[in-house]
């Protein structure tokens, strides 16, 4: 009886035990090791980096807001992932008052399902990562195409 009623209470610890576990799952999505430096220069490091659909590492290369999620997620600044969601996420700043690290938003299409966000670099240039065949890189917000389509900033940091 007492060796019955001790597999018994080990059974029920084993299943106690069980319920603490965790699958792949359940754990925390990869969070990229903390930067030095400024957001700026984390872009800056990123330049060359190919642009893939979907894409939110160095290795497997960015689209749009995965570079800049990942760039800020380096500087403990959690952003959304999608770039709707990510123009919601900071505080609105106007054009003339643009700082560095700023996210600025383009409509190239004129619809803000097709949003398009960058990282201001402070001297009227942004970082992004561009589109199918590009690489992340910097391009003046002052050029005709990014001009014309220009939709919007916001000030994630202090």
């Amino acid at each position: 009886m007492f060796v019955v009623c001790r597999l018994a209470l080990l059974a029920c610890f084993a299943l106690f035990l069980g319920g603490c576990a965790f699958s792949v799952a359940d754990r925390a999505p990869f969070a990229p090791p903390p930067a030095t430096g400024t957001v700026l220069e984390t872009a800056r490091e990123l330049i060359g980096v190919p642009y893939r659909p979907a894409g939110e590492t160095p290795g497997e290369g960015f689209d749009c807001s995965g570079f800049v999620k990942w760039v800020y997620a380096r500087h403990g600044i959690r952003l959304p992932r999608r770039t709707q969601d990510q123009l919601m996420a900071g505080r609105p700043v106007r054009k003339e008052e643009l700082r560095a690290g700023d996210l600025v938003f383009f409509a190239p299409s004129g619809a803000l399902s097709s949003l398009h966000v960058g990282i201001f670099d402070g001297h009227g240039g942004f970082i992004h990562s561009p589109s199918r065949g590009g690489r992340v890189r910097q391009e003046t917000i002052w050029a005709p195409y990014w001009k014309s389509s220009y939709y919007a900033a916001n000030r994630v940091t202090q």
